[in-house]
């Protein structure tokens, strides 16, 4: 909670100079210099050419502190899971049985969480018209960014704990990983610098800001399908 607390005393204040003191306007449209007169014209002209990322540490420390609630929320087992988790050990409940509760778990609550920041990022895009801004990384920002991750990570979880399984007496070490989580994981570096490489090829080629909807979901899967098959490839070649 406290977490939290600090994050919206960081985000009220920023996001109302966004919107009421001219911000956003001034980090999108503002010049990348300074005119004469300034006391200190280098530290003026550097912090305007600056200034996404320079202001942008309000809106990514508050993403961070959120997002530490949001995991002790949905993934960090607390007093009320660990109790209900004892009761049934005290029952000669299986180590199976008992990872299968905490899955449980953590999927209705990442589920909530979703809903939530989903329902509060598109009342403040189309209600209170704060669109969302990479640049400003404003409070609409922060919940899309929540609430888009939180969901990849909800259908990754979805897949595993529904992935078929073997069971060897108790030991849950033997369930079955699907093999694409599988190869990402084994070999992330490459997985890592390859996307990077490629994400430089795209932005090289394509001219991304004014890419339409169609062409950037072309580009994607063809992206996504590239990064994924040679994870596959370095897996099938590692055996």
């Amino acid at each position: 909670p406290l977490d939290f607390l600090f994050a919206l005393g960081l985000m009220i204040p920023y996001q109302m100079y966004l919107t009421i003191g001219g911000g956003q306007d001034f980090i999108e449209n503002g010049e990348r210099r300074c005119h004469g007169g300034t006391p200190y014209p280098w530290l003026c002209g550097a912090f305007v050419a600056n200034r996404e990322g320079i202001l942008g540490v309000f809106g990514y420390l508050s993403l961070r502190l959120i997002s530490e609630d949001v995991a002790r929320y949905c993934l960090w087992p607390h007093s009320t899971i660990l109790r209900t988790i004892q009761s049934k050990k005290d029952d000669n409940m299986t180590e199976t049985a008992l990872h299968n509760t905490l899955s449980t778990f953590r999927q209705r609550r990442m589920s909530i969480m979703v809903v939530l920041l989903w329902t509060i990022h598109f009342a403040l895009v189309y209600r209170m018209e704060i669109p969302t801004s990479r640049r400003s990384t404003n409070v609409s920002f922060i919940l899309w960014a929540l609430a888009h991750n939180l969901t990849i990570l909800l259908c990754i979880h979805s897949v595993i704990i529904r992935s078929a399984f073997s069971e060897f007496g108790s030991d849950i070490s033997t369930r079955f990983t699907p093999k694409l989580l599988h190869a990402a994981n084994k070999f992330g570096l490459a997985v890592f610098l390859t996307s990077n490489i490629m994400t430089g090829l795209v932005n090289l080629s394509v001219d991304t800001l004014h890419s339409s909807d169609a062409e950037a979901l072309v580009v994607l899967s063809i992206y996504l399908t590239l990064v994924c098959g040679g994870a596959f490839l370095l897996a099938t070649a590692s055996k």
